[in-house]
């Protein structure tokens, strides 16, 4: 890929892909900017190892994805005091919570939670596939979407007991 097509790849999809981890990282601007930052320095170490393919938007928010859940992961093991909810919810929600729920939501929720709830309601993925984005079983997953709902829930109703 020549310079001048690579400045204008550039230009075309720098918005989408910092945009897609501004709301991953629920409006941390500094965090959004360094992860956008890793995700070009990838696609420019790919086509220095000839892989001009991977100069695609689908690829870029595949590496975004994957790079705001290693940065959750790291979170998760640097600070050992961040647990996740130890408490389920007793009752589900008779219908999932809309993406717009979900988006209007995301800057209040735990970071591994706002992971899961956007992989499996924005990006609509399949549960077993949100668990192998995240290195977790399927039974670990379906407890962890089960706690972030039980937050959203907790969230948007006001009711610090559901």
């Amino acid at each position: 890929m020549s310079p001048q097509a690579f400045a204008q790849f550039y230009r075309s999809h720098l918005s989408t892909v910092y945009g897609y981890l501004l709301r991953l990282c629920a409006g941390e601007v500094a965090l959004a900017e360094d992860l956008t930052q890793d995700v070009w320095f990838a696609l420019v170490d790919e086509l220095n190892a000839g892989h001009a393919d991977r100069a695609d938007v689908r690829w870029l928010i595949t590496v975004a994805r994957s790079r705001f859940l290693d940065h959750v992961r790291r979170e998760r093991m640097s600070r050992s005091k961040l647990t996740l909810l130890a408490r389920t919810s007793t009752h589900d929600l008779d219908t999932d919570p809309s993406s717009t729920q979900v988006l209007d939501r995301l800057d209040a929720l735990q970071p591994l939670h706002r992971a899961v709830l956007v992989l499996r309601y924005v990006d609509d993925l399949a549960v077993p596939q949100v668990a192998e984005l995240i290195g977790r079983g399927l039974p670990a997953t379906n407890s962890l979407l089960a706690r972030a709902r039980a937050e959203l829930r907790r969230l948007t109703t006001g009711d610090p007991h559901d």
